[in-house]
């Protein structure tokens, strides 16, 4: 299946993406009260006696688009289809693993963040508590005005009147910043203007990079005029350097920059990252005598560092976070080194950088988003109770206590020979949104005024991927190092496999069979590049075998296997749950399944995917017009809401061509008379179409 550029029409009245979230149900259900009540797996009975069930599911997935499990990407950046230890081409069992699991967390409203420890902290979530980092200069909405005022920005100046400059320092591990000295009242730092540094510094003093060729200077309008300084032998990156320098005291300014120890005062010269436009530069004199430092804590070094990975600037590795090539002016420093930083204090806590324009934490974690209702849970999910966990707290138990899963996923391998797909082996992308876009994270209610994370906001859900008919061509990027090749195996390809369960009760092998299966009409998606509508595969023939437990340990007969029908377990869940779990409620009606089929069950067509595609950083900006994400169940309609009828055609060179009418639109009723027009207009087109035809017909 060959790849292809989709149409991108501007942005409506909300933001599109390709992928939505499963809303959180009101209250998280468990399915065991405490860790006594988990089924034993010695044992194919329960504590009353009665027998549990064993067996196997087997199915089979077929390919409806072109499916990528990677191994892993090579030293070439060459992603391949992974094999087992066989050479066959396969679907790892952890990768079916973890699809199912997710579907019995959504199904039977399991928590994804787990039992809360006695430190306070959800060590088993699945959604990390992470406190972000943002910085928005520049931003006329309710974040960039959070900034603005916590940093004190005054815009005439170009100075963060609130921020302090110092030095980091690594004690053995431990950091802390040192106050650089206030040579002017309440200032530590300086700005200076590249105009004015290439006129203030010696000449040929080492360290300092220039962002602008020499002739930079602004015009009567304020317009920069000058070229960028990228194509010379020693080009611009952020940098820090060692100097000397005096000021005046009465202006406030810089007036002589040279090298260490050259003049009065020392210091630092340093600048961040670049931005067309930008002139900064920043002085920090050296550390204040006989001031106490400041200590940063572990958590505010693991939320920088954390931050770090976010942003792109380090991974992570087995060893710890490691910092990519380039960005190491975004470092930390190493044991027993200092660099300068800036930082503020607010409300007693500490939010530092590398440049005055830092980035600061939120208010709150990520995991105050979601409603105590659905975190603060006591017992066992569904999800646990059959998937397992380790290492977690008990009331009244000094010993952390671990559950062994109650099921194994088989390796799900190709039937005969696989293909690779050639045409769709294409260059990817690594970088994709991440949770701080709170627009399209967060639960929105007023465009005007975004929730962001701080004050009382709430998570969307569980992110999923629409389903796609088509294979879209992903963008392309200059930097290769955000890029890795795939090979994906061609659309059609079939593979099998079996999932071995023991000692379930009935509503949880119902439960695990729903999970696999989904409603009908739904489909999964699997492996890398769902975005773009890889993956998409169709599970059928579903086989349910139980062990005959009697059959099997009270005779010599190996024939203990028996086939059983699927619908009637998951009924056995759906009427379990809705009496004991819901007050009587059908699970079908609940939300988080309404959305869960909906989500699983579209096909997006190629003519809709301008509605399902990332957002577009260039050329146009559409990430910061900070649209607000729909909700699932609301995503067709309210995407032709807010758009003219559509329903026209016109008449070109002999042929008929009509624009698609939006099935959901909500202003159908107030277009009525133009669709009458339109019909009219049409018949008579059409009429004349035909007309043409016949008399094309009869000279042939």
């Amino acid at each position: 299946m060959k790849p292809i550029p989709i149409k991108k029409e501007p942005l409506g009245k909300y933001a599109v993406a390709p992928y939505n979230f499963v809303s959180f149900p009101a209250k998280a259900q468990i399915r065991y009260n405490d860790f006594s009540e988990l089924p034993k797996h010695n044992s194919y009975k329960d504590k009353d006696g009665k027998k549990l069930l064993n067996g196997h599911i087997a199915y089979r997935l077929k390919a409806e688009t072109p499916i990528m499990v990677s191994s892993g990407i090579d030293k070439d950046k060459q992603a391949n289809f992974f094999k087992n230890s066989k050479g066959e081409y396969a679907i790892p069992g952890n990768t079916i693993r973890g699809m199912i699991r997710t579907n019995v967390q959504i199904l039977s409203h399991s928590s994804i963040v787990g039992n809360r420890s006695k430190k306070g902290e959800y060590e088993d979530s699945d959604i990390e508590g992470s406190t972000f980092l943002f910085r928005d200069v520049a931003g006329n909405n309710s974040l960039g005005k959070k900034y603005s005022t916590l940093l004190g920005i005054d815009s005439v100046k170009r100075i963060a009147k609130k921020v302090k400059a110092g030095y980091m320092v690594n004690e053995g591990g431990k950091l802390r910043i040192e106050p650089a000295e206030e040579l002017i009242e309440s200032q530590t730092y300086f700005r200076i203007d590249e105009i004015e540094l290439r006129k203030r510094a010696d000449k040929k003093l080492p360290g300092i990079y220039f962002m602008y060729k020499e002739g930079l200077f602004k015009g009567k309008d304020g317009i920069l005029n000058g070229r960028v300084n990228d194509e010379s032998s020693d080009p611009y990156k952020p940098y820090q350097a060692k100097i000397s320098f005096e000021y005046d005291k009465k202006s406030g300014k810089v007036i002589q920059i040279g090298a260490p120890s050259v003049y009065k005062n020392d210091g630092y010269i340093l600048s961040g990252g670049f931005i067309r436009g930008k002139l900064s530069h920043y002085i920090v004199p050296k550390a204040k005598d006989d001031v106490k430092a400041i200590d940063i804590s572990d958590k505010q070094k693991e939320g920088y560092l954390d931050d770090l990975v976010l942003t792109k600037k380090a991974k992570k590795t087995s060893e710890g976070v490691k910092i990519n090539k380039d960005k190491e002016f975004w470092a930390l420093p190493e044991i027993g080194c200092s660099k300068p930083v800036f930082y503020i204090n607010f409300n007693n806590e500490l939010h530092f950088g590398f440049t005055p324009y830092l980035r600061v934490s939120y208010g709150k974690s990520v995991l105050d988003g979601i409603k105590p209702g659905y975190k603060d849970v006591q017992g066992i999910s569904y999800a646990d109770g059959i998937f397992g966990f380790s290492n977690r707290e008990a009331k009244g138990i000094e010993k952390k206590i671990s559950y062994k899963s109650r099921v194994s996923f088989e390796d799900a391998v190709a039937i005969g020979k696989a293909e690779v797909d050639e045409d769709s082996s294409i260059e990817m992308i690594l970088a994709e949104p991440k949770p701080t876009s709170y627009n399209l994270y967060l639960v929105q209610e007023n465009e005007k005024q975004l929730s962001i994370y701080d004050g009382d906001f709430r998570l969307r859900g569980i992110k999923q991927y629409w389903l796609k008919e088509y294979i879209e061509k992903p963008p392309k990027t200059n930097s290769t190092e955000m890029t890795f090749h795939i090979n994906p195996l061609k659309e059609g390809n079939c593979f099998e496999g079996k999932i071995y369960f023991s000692n379930l009760y009935e509503d949880e092998l119902g439960l695990l069979l729903w999970a696999l299966r989904l409603d009908e009409g739904c489909r999964q998606n699997i492996g890398l590049a769902k975005p773009y509508g890889f993956g998409r595969v169709e599970v059928y023939d579903i086989e349910l075998q139980i062990e005959d437990i009697d059959k099997k340990y009270d005779s010599f007969c190996f024939d203990y296997m028996f086939k059983a029908d699927i619908d009637g377990y998951i009924d056995v869940f759906k009427k379990y749950f809705s009496k004991e779990k819901l007050n009587g409620k059908d699970i079908d009606e609940e939300k988080p399944i309404i959305e869960l089929m909906h989500i699983k069950s579209k096909i997006v067509k190629l003519e809709e995917a301008n509605n399902y595609r990332y957002m577009e950083i260039k050329p146009e900006n559409e990430f910061a017009k900070k649209r607000i994400l729909p909700e699932i169940s609301k995503c067709d309609s309210s995407y032709t809401a807010d758009k003219a009828f559509r329903g026209q055609f016109h008449y070109q060179n002999g042929k008929i061509y009509i624009d698609k009418v939006p099935q959901n639109n909500q202003n159908m009723k107030n277009k009525k008379k133009e669709i009458n027009a339109g019909r009219a207009k049409f018949n008579d087109a059409l009429s004349e179409q035909l007309k043409i035809w016949q008399k094309e017909n009869e000279k042939n």
